[in-house]
């Protein structure tokens, strides 16, 4: 059986895997504490794509408003599917199903960071309608992650 629902503390273990496939190298215990956190606050949305009762895609969305737009911003932070897995229609179920909450929640736009070496990334983002930017600029204030 395969869906798209909302990620569980067991679910853990797969996260840990796909993150470490985006090369995220964190510990079970960061990411639990970490996903509780998310969890517990609404402006978060966190969905996995369930195969075979295992988690095999990611995606975490964060809701907020910006001054000069009608609407909150959906960001996606985190978007994966396991690489023996892709190209198989999974991540654009995963995306149309954030444009569907995004668009519940009268969203004006989502937005995401694709690294510039994810080049079949950017593909595929083209494909479901996002425009590519120059910039992104990040100031990591805890180097120590």
């Amino acid at each position: 059986m395969e869906k798209i629902r909302e990620v569980r503390l067991s679910d853990i273990h797969e996260i840990q895997i796909l993150l470490s496939q985006l090369g995220y190298s964190r510990t079970i215990d960061f990411l639990e504490k970490n996903l509780r956190m998310m969890l517990s606050d609404n402006s978060y949305k966190v969905i996995v794509y369930e195969l075979k009762g295992k988690a095999v895609a990611l995606m975490t969305i964060h809701f907020y408003w910006q001054i000069g737009y009608e609407g909150e911003t959906a960001n996606i932070g985190f978007f994966v599917v396991d690489t023996a897995i892709r190209s198989k229609g999974i991540g654009k179920k995963m995306e149309e199903y954030c444009t569907r909450i995004a668009k519940e929640r009268d969203c004006a736009l989502i937005e995401l960071y694709s690294n510039k070496k994810r080049t079949d990334a950017h593909r595929f983002y083209e494909r479901q309608g996002y425009k590519a930017y120059e910039k992104f600029f990040m100031k990591e204030i805890n180097e120590e992650i």
